[in-house]
């Protein structure tokens, strides 16, 4: 019977088949009458990823296999970007539903997260057919890539959980969170390498919790990167943080959605 589960995570799973409707859903919905489909997901980190090389090759001369570095960024930056602005959306279009029948409120959001989790593998699968066309191969680790993808799905679903639920409150989260990306993306070594970061900012790089992550996912896909304990060790402190500091953040506040539904 639904909802005999003690505690919120009992209810979630519970619900599991739910999340799993909602993910499946969301993957369909996003393509629907699209001619290329599932292409769409590869088309904007790929034209990125030539402009970007074309641009910045030659002043990064210094980087190895520079559109790896640049594809591997910028598919990272695409899933936590885009898996945060629809999750902010996910509360305020589920009123409807909500309003109804029961069903866990993070559902909503995590199956933002997952249907972007999966074009997200979906792209890295295919990763090495389209470096291999343009004659640079990325690097695998297997066991550092799973564990690194572990890390990033948790920091993203902590983050989408907490906008979600802030955004509910304060319908401004969104275009404050939309105009802090920007700041964001500079801020965060998508298409630039650490090195070139003067040394009185580098505090700035440390204190930015992306960086620890995609430095671990770089060092598992791309060939040049450097992983050393720092990240080994931070990026899953960061992913743990930000994963507990969503769920309780959403848990407590739940309790009070129904009055801006």
């Amino acid at each position: 019977m639904k909802g005999t589960a003690a505690g919120p995570v009992g209810r979630l799973l519970e619900y599991r088949d739910c999340l799993w409707v909602l993910t499946a859903r969301a993957l369909k919905v996003r393509y629907r009458r699209s001619v290329l489909g599932f292409g769409w997901s590869l088309l904007y980190p790929l034209l990125s990823m030539l402009i970007l090389t074309a641009v910045f090759s030659r002043v990064f001369p210094t980087v190895t296999a520079y559109p790896v570095y640049v594809i591997v960024g910028v598919l990272v930056w695409g899933f936590v970007s885009l898996s945060c602005l629809q999750a902010m959306d996910s509360l305020v279009g589920a009123a409807a539903v909500l309003r109804r029948v029961y069903v866990p409120p993070a559902v909503f959001p995590l199956s933002v997260v997952s249907a972007n989790l999966v074009h997200f593998l979906l792209s890295i699968l295919v990763l090495p057919v389209v470096m291999g066309a343009l004659g640079a191969w990325p690097g695998w680790h297997p066991v550092l890539l799973g564990a690194a993808l572990v890390c990033l799905a948790a920091f993203v679903t902590g983050l989408a959980l907490t906008l979600a639920a802030c955004n509910l409150f304060f319908r401004d989260v969104r275009y404050f969170f939309e105009a802090l990306l920007l700041l964001w993306f500079y801020a965060t070594p998508v298409v630039y390498p650490t090195d070139v970061i003067p040394g009185h900012l580098r505090l700035l790089l440390w204190a930015n919790p992306l960086h620890w992550l995609l430095a671990v996912v770089r060092g598992a896909l791309y060939p040049g990167a450097d992983v050393g304990p720092a990240e080994l060790t931070l990026a899953p402190l960061v992913a743990a943080v930000c994963l507990g500091t969503g769920w309780t953040v959403f848990s407590r506040a739940q309790k009070r959605f129904y009055l801006y539904w």
